[in-house]
């Protein structure tokens, strides 16, 4: 028999292990509950200015700031004032009445142009943003820019029917994280080498963080004072950089980066090189029977020296006198835009052209020949998507190719002779278009307009003419096999 005792006991057990029972489910409980609020995606929420490190940068500030190496430590947050409360900025001149008319004013009578101008590079050197025109992927998994802080990313993503750029900045010791979304309003870039995102900020236009390089089809930090764990979404956006960019907009001239957005035609279009087209399209839908272009400007017949200067407006650096928006094709640059012409090293001060007019005019070829205009190579009119092919031809008018050494050697001759410039006007790795990532910089290649002999290039390029070649070659030797396979017979 058990004594009283040993019932007692026996009693108190239960309770025991139910007091053990709730102490271990209280303590799991708290423990869900503490790793619910550690996680990032359960902190609070506040906007990225009220982030610790949050610095208000006004657009005359932004430069000296920046290029001084920011306000100083590697994690700063600049964003630009917040708009003022006023009318947004309407400017008493439209484009039309200065000529500048879209393209599709120049469709009944050029439709074939304007087909296949759309597609060109100057065309979609901006653009209004939609899934098409932006290159980066907004797919999960693809859509994000991270930084060498783990507590700060980058999200490209659809929200409230537009594409944004969301900031999301961790601050663990307060259990928050600092975010906001920026819209993409403007595509600037035709992809050839990338493309960057410009925001309305009101009536101010400001560049966006992150920018997309088409070499590593990936998301970067923008060109330039971006640095790597910081985040600046204050870079006014001035006229100079319009003037290139778009067909016409009108800017406050009292104001950096403040626009009539009203009155914005995207991309680099007809007006720019044919001069202002209003009293030619009045001209011709009173005369349609008439077949001579009137009251326009064809580049084709001005002089060598100013059909080029058309494409220096944006293809050459220089100091510029008056707004580009006021320059008529046909007239001297020089009262516009003093050119820079004495570039002499192979990466020079113009970022993103790489002043290309100079480095030609420094060539035998320009020099020797009595001159020509960069159409002799490009074609405004379309996209020369086997450009490398038709440029070879011009090349082959004067020079006679068997004199080429990379045209008589085995490996590469099969396709040299189509690709003239990969060695006699290489691109070039510009530290001037440096873009920084957590694995280092990363610079932007830009091809040098200085047609000439490049040694150390001819046996860089040799390497990649001739991995090109066998690459080309591949698929048929594959179906050669397959078809010598099913006869039987031995590859």
């Amino acid at each position: 028999m058990k004594s009283i005792c040993d019932t007692a006991g026996w009693r108190r057990q239960p309770l025991f292990l139910t007091a053990l029972l709730l102490v271990a489910v209280t303590a799991a409980g708290a423990g869900l509950l503490f790793a619910w609020r550690a996680a990032p995606q359960n902190w609070s929420r506040q906007p990225l200015r009220n982030a610790l490190t949050a610095q208000v940068v006004r657009p005359a500030d932004w430069a000296e700031l920046t290029l001084a190496g920011g306000p100083g430590g590697n994690d700063w947050v600049l964003l630009p004032p917040q708009p003022q409360q006023h009318s947004p900025f309407r400017s008493a001149v439209t484009g039309a009445q200065r000529g500048f008319l879209a393209p599709q004013d120049c469709v009944d009578c050029h439709a074939d142009y304007c087909e296949t101008f759309q597609h060109t590079s100057h065309a979609r050197t901006s653009m209004l943003p939609s899934a098409t025109s932006i290159l980066g992927s907004l797919q999960p998994g693809r859509n994000l820019l991270t930084t060498a802080r783990p507590e700060l990313q980058f999200r490209m993503h659809s929200l409230d029917g537009k594409i944004v750029q969301t900031v999301e900045l961790q601050y663990p010791p307060l259990r928050t994280v600092f975010t906001d979304s920026f819209p993409i309003d403007l595509v600037f870039g035709s992809g050839n080498h990338g493309q960057s995102y410009l925001w309305w900020n009101g009536d101010q236009l400001c560049q966006a963080h992150v920018s997309y390089l088409t070499e590593s089809d990936a998301w970067v930090n923008s060109p330039g004072p971006y640095y790597d764990g910081t985040v600046d979404f204050s870079r006014p956006v001035p006229v100079r950089c319009m003037e290139c960019h778009v067909t016409w907009i009108a800017a406050d001239p009292q104001e950096m980066n403040r626009f009539d957005r009203s009155t914005l035609i995207p991309g680099v279009t007809c007006v720019r090189c044919h001069g202002p087209a209003h009293e030619h399209v009045a001209f011709h839908r009173q005369h349609p029977a008439e077949t001579e272009g009137k009251r326009i400007v064809n580049p084709a017949g001005l002089s060598i020296e100013r059909q080029n200067e058309i494409c220096a407006q944006c293809h050459s650096a220089g100091e510029e006198h008056a707004s580009l928006f006021s320059y008529r094709p046909g007239e001297p640059l020089q009262q516009w835009l003093q050119l820079d012409l004495a570039a002499s090293a192979e990466s020079n001060a113009d970022p993103h052209s790489a002043n290309q007019l100079a480095r030609l005019m420094q060539s035998r070829c320009f020099q020797q020949s009595g001159g020509f205009a960069c159409t002799l190579c490009h074609d405004p009119h379309q996209n020369q998507l086997d450009g490398a092919a038709s440029f070879a031809q011009h090349c082959r008018s004067c020079h006679q190719q068997n004199s080429c050494p990379e045209v008589q050697r085995g490996e590469t001759g099969a396709i040299a002779g189509d690709h003239c410039v990969a060695c006699h006007m290489p691109a070039r790795r510009d530290a001037q278009v440096a873009m920084q990532t957590r694995q280092g910089n990363i610079e932007a290649l830009l091809r040098d307009h200085q047609i000439g002999i490049w040694p150390e290039t001819a046996a860089a390029e040799r390497s990649k003419l001739a991995d090109k070649l066998r690459q080309a070659l591949q698929p048929q030797d594959n179906s050669q096999n397959s078809r010598n396979a099913q006869e039987g017979s031995a590859p």
